[in-house]
């Protein structure tokens, strides 16, 4: 937990846009807007941090912003953490609970606070995984001590699976027991796998890709995934064991261990918190604001199509303030794959998909009439035509999956009587990340920040 940073002007995060190259499991994310302490005070900066699992690849982001300055109203900025043990497939809520902030002689005493998210970092802390299901909310502040301290919780949830062959095939241990003759159980018992159904996916595929699947087939057949996938049921994967071979009145096994079956990830939750009378500040809260679509494996979906919504909020009237905008009080992602679609591929088993873009941002801000409308992009997407050409030998854990997703965000309208006018700002960049299972919270690569101005910082590790 930081300690909370007071500072003029404020950066209000609003968003960001973030894709890679091919589709990736989770090994980190995130996007937010921090502040640092320096000799000269403190300096605020604009962070993207990326990094996939075992293939290297090019993340391409950008981070939306809006700087306030205001003299009647006050800025405190920090950050919550936490670690979230998720089983596998099991959505896990956690709270991150921020109190005794204490709040400046300029903060204290105010009429109206509100806290916003002001970005996330989230890491693995062993091993990448499918991010299914992502939530994150932060409450309204209480505030007592006769005005001069605050507190809040940060809620959520996190779910991820992963079962590909990357996931699966380690770590496990070796186990041997004396059997006889008559306790032997032969291959056969537990089943064949099923013929495989006529395939739906996409017909004129590259004669590379193809190979690649075909590789991934043989793959999965001579682990006998398919056997391995019946054997496991719930959280009681850890009590799986595969048999090798009779050897001398000996069975040998293979376990799969437990740490494969927990996923600890750390989450980082950045907050702003605003303070203001009634007459320098209005807040006004949406509802939740949800998109959902559904995609194939043969017809690559866009934002622009099936991302991005206009909306509209009703505040106070924005020709009596200053600066109309928009910050983040609730983010929403749940993916679901399409299991009716090449289930009977191992290699794709699991309720988890592979991560190719994720956008969150609201844009395009203007006052119009009696209310301030905006462009909301709420965006998940798991495959595109442009990754085959970069699917290689070592990538070739990517692959198309058909799914659903529903995304969404509750935004607070913020609406500044005395601020001097300004205008979002969008910064971009690229960030490339080697991959080979390296650690992406120690290593710098992982981690891009800029200056509010869009002056490129240098890389840092958490």
């Amino acid at each position: 937990m930081s300690a909370p940073t007071d500072h003029r002007p404020g950066t209000i995060w609003q968003g960001f846009h973030h894709a890679w190259d091919y589709n990736h499991r989770l090994n980190r994310i995130g996007s937010y807007v921090s502040s640092r302490r320096t000799d000269g005070g403190a300096r605020t900066v604009v962070g993207h941090t990326a990094a996939s699992g075992t293939g290297g690849d090019m993340a391409h982001f950008a981070e939306y912003v809006t700087v306030v300055e205001s003299a009647e109203v006050g800025f405190l900025a920090g950050w919550g953490e936490t670690t979230v043990e998720c089983p596998r497939a099991v959505t896990t809520p956690f709270r991150i609970q921020v109190d005794e902030v204490e709040l400046s002689s300029e903060m204290a005493g105010r009429e109206i606070y509100t806290v916003l998210i002001n970005g996330f970092d989230i890491y693995a802390k062993q091993h990448a995984d499918k991010l299914i299901a992502f939530e994150l909310e932060i409450t309204d502040p209480t505030v007592y001590a006769q005005g001069t301290k605050l507190r809040f919780d940060i809620l959520g949830e996190l779910c991820f699976d992963c079962r590909t062959a990357e996931c699966q095939l380690w770590p496990w241990s070796l186990e041997m027991e004396r059997v006889d003759r008559r306790g032997e159980r032969r291959d056969t018992e537990e089943g064949s796998s099923p013929t495989e159904p006529q395939k739906r996916g996409i017909r004129n595929r590259p004669a590379f890709e193809q190979g690649v699947n075909w590789l991934k087939r043989q793959i999965a057949g001579l682990t006998d995934l398919e056997n391995v996938k019946r054997g496991i049921v719930g959280r009681d994967e850890d009590r799986l064991r595969r048999r090798l071979f009779r050897l001398f009145g000996r069975q040998f096994y293979l376990r799969l261990l437990k740490s494969r079956i927990v996923t600890p990830y750390v989450l980082r939750v950045h907050y702003l918190i605003i303070g203001g009378d009634s007459d320098a500040l209005r807040v006004t809260e949406s509802d939740l604001i949800e998109n959902s679509y559904s995609w194939d494996a043969e017809t690559e979906i866009r934002r622009e199509d099936v991302g991005s919504r206009p909306i509209a909020v009703a505040g106070g009237d924005p020709e009596e303030y200053a600066l109309n905008t928009f910050g983040l009080k609730h983010l929403l992602l749940s993916t679901e794959l399409d299991r009716d679609f090449s289930t009977r591929n191992p290699i794709q088993w699991g309720k988890g998909m592979h991560l190719l873009a994720w956008d969150v941002a609201v844009g395009d801000i203007e006052a119009a009439g009696d209310r301030v409308t905006a462009k909301l992009d709420l965006f998940y997407k798991s495959w595109s035509e442009a990754m085959n050409e970069m699917i290689t030998l070592t990538t070739w854990g990517a692959v198309r999956s058909a799914g659903s997703a529903t995304l969404g965000a509750r935004l607070a309208l913020l609406q500044f009587k005395g601020a001097a006018p300004s205008e979002q700002r969008r910064l971009a960049g690229q960030l490339h990340w080697p991959g080979s299972g390296l650690n992406a919270a120690a290593d710098p690569r992982a981690c891009a920040e800029r200056s509010v101005d869009g002056s490129q910082g240098t890389s840092r590790a958490t």
